[in-house]
């Protein structure tokens, strides 16, 4: 339960900050402990938000996703749910296309680290006749799509929110294979001029252009040596005294 005292032990103790600061932060006290007076399950909900586990799930740059894919008649699901990485999930050992969610790894296929999940939270199924659906397998903190709560199993469309537990993914199914038309001749052209192999070494031509020759020039060694022997090894010419002209 919220303390108004120790809020106010803490406004005091903070006497550098501005009266407005202070209003503010008092204000919104007096609003969070509102809702909580009145909804105290929710205010514990989005406190639970701010679990590590449902940060890294909630990054704005970071996508959670599941793709539902079949092909030649073999349905298969793509996903990043499981750290960060791409990685295609086929139907289980038994044959039976079902990719179950959950807290537990001896449960659920896919297994994840988030407290608001159950041992078995929820199951992924293609059926033939409906497609990619979502299960809830009675678990504690619900399955939820686009916002709403399911009870019973739910036909996915493309680009539907989920949410379990504290995990949230979009789920995509393709349902179209289309044939793309073969690139021109100005493309395919380019393509192979820029396409050099990482170990094609550099022609020898190019190297000559670019680095400056290293090789001593004799003529201006002996010029240099017969100049410094004039100037008694100093190698700054000659000298004039002092007030002379040249």
């Amino acid at each position: 339960m919220l303390d108004p005292k120790a809020l106010s032990e803490y406004a005091l103790a903070h006497l550098d900050s501005s009266q407005e600061d202070v209003q503010r932060s008092l204000n919104l006290f007096q609003a969070f402990k509102r809702v909580y007076d009145q909804n105290p399950a929710l205010v514990t909900e989005l406190l639970n938000l701010e679990t590590p586990a449902a940060q890294s799930t909630l990054r704005s740059d970071h996508l959670c996703y599941v793709l539902g894919l079949v092909t030649d008649k073999q349905p298969l699901i793509l996903t990043n749910l499981l750290k960060g990485r791409s990685q295609i999930f086929l139907r289980t050992s038994s044959g039976l296309p079902i990719w179950t969610i959950g807290r537990d790894p001896q449960k659920a296929a896919l297994s994840l680290r988030d407290r608001r999940l159950s041992r078995c939270h929820a199951a992924l199924v293609y059926d033939k006749n409906h497609g990619f659906m979502i299960h809830d397998l009675g678990s504690t903190n619900g399955t939820f799509v686009n916002g709403v709560r399911i009870r019973h199993g739910y036909t996915l469309q493309d680009g539907d929110h989920i949410r379990l537990g504290s995990l949230n993914f979009r789920f995509f199914h393709a349902t179209e294979f289309r044939r793309t038309a073969a690139p021109s001749a100005e493309v395919l052209q380019w393509l192979d001029d820029m396409t050099i192999p990482p170990t094609t070494p550099i022609p020898e031509e190019e190297n000559m252009e670019h680095e400056p020759d290293s090789t001593p020039n004799l003529e201006e060694t002996l010029h240099f040596l017969r100049r410094n022997s004039r100037d008694g090894g100093t190698g700054n010419g000659p000298s004039h005294p002092k007030g002379s002209l040249n």
